[in-house]
């Protein structure tokens, strides 16, 4: 399913993590391809235009501090590294360029707040407009084989397109899913736990083991987030196909210090129409 593996890089440590993160999982399921893309915006409102470098100039230091950047970082055996530098707006090229991949990985910036620099503007976009599914890596996170994987439960995520996407997904790692729905007010649990035995078993059963598991919290995010600091889990997975919804979602003044867990990367599967 994982073949071409596309790491916007910033030469953040947040992104040397999410390189590191993403090529060892590439070695671990044998992606065949990871590529590393800076995007180079000009800043175009410099007080100072008449006396700035031109364009080229500016953007050959660019590519000489990718060169250093990724120089510093080590390729597993078996991975095949490429880098390119582009021109123009982050979340755009990085949108642009995921047509052609089967998977983002994306870290943090070191300019600002994880969750305001990261989930705030490029990510939340990326997030909401890929063409392929989206794992965020929280900084100074080391992959390991997921072993437990926690898949929030909602309408959109039971759906049979988001259900068959993920299970093609874990057919690479075989990983203990743990299927968990945050009850509101008006939810019915039983309707909930069947609803999720009706779309696991619709088709060939799983081949992989499972837990469902119905919580009750303020919100969502509270939730998911108390599940995951009681829980071994390597991967949370949340399905998306509303521009918006990710943001939506993590507005609580609570999750500036989290992304659902500090040290839990989150997977977006996009379910299109």
């Amino acid at each position: 399913m994982i073949k071409k593996i596309l790491v916007p890089i910033d030469f953040s440590v947040g992104s040397a993590s999410a390189l590191r993160y993403a090529e060892a999982m590439a070695a671990s399921i044998q992606a065949v391809h990871v590529r590393a893309i800076h995007v180079f915006t000009p800043q175009t409102a410099s007080a100072d235009a008449i006396t700035a470098a031109p364009v080229g100039e500016l953007m050959d230091l660019a590519d000489e501090a990718m060169v250093n950047f990724l120089d510093g970082i080590p390729v597993p055996d078996g991975v095949n590294r490429q880098h390119e530098l582009l021109l123009g707006f982050s979340a755009d090229k990085i949108i642009e360029e995921s047509k052609a991949y089967d998977l983002i990985v994306m870290g943090s910036s070191g300019s600002s707040d994880l969750l305001d620099e990261v989930f705030g503007s490029v990510a939340s976009t990326v997030v909401d407009k890929a063409t392929c599914p989206v794992i965020l890596v929280p900084r100074g996170t080391v992959f390991q084989n997921y072993k437990n994987v926690l898949y929030a439960s909602n309408n959109l995520s039971l759906s049979r397109r988001a259900v068959l996407e993920f299970r093609a997904f874990n057919k690479l790692f075989h990983a203990r899913v743990h299927f968990v729905h945050v009850k509101e007010e008006e939810d019915d649990k039983d309707l909930n736990r069947q609803a999720i035995f009706a779309k696991l078993f619709s088709t060939p059963d799983p081949s992989f083991s499972f837990d469902i598991r119905e919580i009750e919290a303020e919100s969502v995010q509270e939730g998911l987030r108390e599940y995951l600091e009681r829980h071994p889990i390597e991967l949370a997975v949340m399905v998306t196909r509303r521009r918006g919804f990710w943001g939506r979602l993590f507005h609580h003044s609570d999750t500036r210090q989290m992304i659902l867990h500090p040290l839990t990367p989150v997977m977006v599967l996009h379910v299109v129409d």
